[in-house]
């Protein structure tokens, strides 16, 4: 499940995705427009800033912007940054000394193929997509 953190941030990187290449936006209008709580937006957008995909311009004219291509960022790379967990199906699929039973068990087979696919489907969505 998707955190409501990531769920933010994804609403924040599809805004500014709208915007790409043109003026920073404030933080207040996002926070109106994509119904994201102001206080809850600060938080995430200064991780955004901090992973390098926003970039951030103080003053009068300030606000927030994206930094890379929405064309080449995906949900998977938001997802990473505000929820790696949200992209794990099973606590097996994280690594294979993650569960002493991985290397026998059929389920953790299945579940480490579909999680594979899920991947897949995340990284293969673009910003400029959604």
């Amino acid at each position: 499940m998707i955190t409501r953190e990531a769920d933010y941030a994804i609403r924040t990187i599809v805004y500014l995705s709208r915007h790409y290449g043109k003026a920073p936006i404030t933080t207040t209008e996002i926070s109106e427009k994509a119904e994201i709580p102001y206080r809850f937006l600060r938080k995430i957008s200064h991780q955004l800033v901090e992973s390098g995909l926003v970039g951030a311009t103080r003053g009068k004219q300030g606000g927030i912007f994206l930094k890379i291509d929405p064309d080449k960022l995906t949900l998977l790379d938001v997802l990473k940054i505000f929820d790696e967990r949200s992209c794990q199906i099973n606590i097996c699929c994280e690594s294979d000394s993650a569960c002493s039973r991985s290397a026998t068990c059929t389920v953790c087979k299945r579940l480490k193929l579909l999680q594979e696919k899920v991947h897949a489907e995340f990284a293969s969505i673009k910003f400029s997509e959604l």
